[in-house]
């Protein structure tokens, strides 16, 4: 039967609209615990198109806590969220369907800050000193206590801890309470710009640490999965590659600090090792990570069941260049 040329022309429109379907990115949310500097990598994979490069389009928000970040996932009003894996294995060990597919910041991203004045040599130099700590439980306090402990210290009895919320470690430093403190970033650099002394970072005495990590749901299709994973190690690698530009995108993303403390921040977490090399998931990295969540009792212990993680993709591209 012959075709007329209105069929035939409506034949191949329907076909270009086929075609453009199919050719259209796929569409994905992240939840981020906090905008936070450590989050950097996913704001500068989208600033960069490194999402849209792979055929994704992201969106991201911000859920003001890792266990609201992870409930977004869950709920299904997010597809990806970044946080802490520990709490990705209590929600899997409590039935949620979520796993972990890859990791963005592979050591402990905390410092010991002090007055110029304090003589530091080692932990073992802290006896008898006032410490500005966060609450327990949270990691940097953990983290700290751990290192204390390895240097022969007695937390309790040689050192006079002193608690205060997450946040404001710094003001006892200031009023003239504590000797040093205990901080993440921005805070160690806006202590440092404050005429205050970093002088340890816990990501060279401790190592190895998946301190946040690429968590997603069980149904999320594979092709999504990748696609966002991929435009994170791209980024992981391109602010090693070019701190600059690292740089550059703090400033954007943090246009209300201190330029100065933003810059020392996001150098920081590059020289420190705090950002991943790439979106690889090192074995005792993550064992280490959870077993100090256990030791916090955030975790009751390491999910045996397989399930949780998905890393093979991660560790396949970890060697990639761009």
């Amino acid at each position: 039967m012959k075709i007329t040329f209105p069929l035939r022309f409506a034949a191949a429109a329907a076909a270009s609209l086929l075609s453009v379907s199919a050719m259209a990115n796929d569409k994905a949310v992240v939840s981020a615990a906090f905008k936070s500097v450590f989050y950097l990598p996913v704001y500068f994979a989208e600033e960069h198109g490194y999402f849209k490069d792979e055929g994704l389009d992201v969106r991201i928000d911000v859920a003001s806590s890792s266990t609201n970040a992870l409930a977004a996932v869950i709920s299904k009003s997010a597809d990806f969220s970044l946080h802490g894996p520990e709490w990705t294995a209590i929600s899997f060990g409590r039935g949620a369907p979520v796993k972990v597919v890859g990791g963005t910041l592979n050591r402990l991203g905390v410092w010991l800050t002090c007055k110029q004045g304090f003589a530091f040599d080692g932990f073992k130099s802290l006896k008898g000193a006032t410490i500005a700590t966060g609450a327990m439980p949270t990691t940097s306090s953990s983290a700290f206590i751990k290192l204390v402990k390895n240097a022969g210290l007695d937390p309790k009895r040689d050192l006079n801890l002193l608690e205060v919320p997450l946040g404001n470690e710094i003001g006892p430093l200031s009023s003239g309470q504590a000797d040093c403190a205990v901080l993440y970033e921005p805070g160690a650099s806006q202590a440092q710009a404050q005429g205050y002394k970093v002088v340890s970072a816990f990501s060279r005495e401790i190592g190895p640490y998946t301190f946040s990590a690429i968590s997603t749901r069980q149904d999320i299709p594979q092709q999504v999965s990748r696609k966002f994973v991929s435009g994170i190690d791209r980024a992981l690698k391109a602010i090693h590659q070019d701190p600059a530009a690292a740089v550059a995108s703090g400033l954007k993303l943090f246009p209300n600090l201190d330029p100065a403390v933003v810059r020392a921040s996001v150098q920081r977490l590059i020289d420190d090792g705090v950002f991943a090399d790439s979106v690889a998931v090192p074995e005792q990295a993550l064992k280490d990570a959870l077993q100090t969540q256990i030791d916090l009792g955030n975790l009751d212990r390491i999910p045996q069941d397989g399930k949780w993680l998905d890393l093979g993709y991660s560790q396949q591209i970890s060697g990639k260049t761009y």
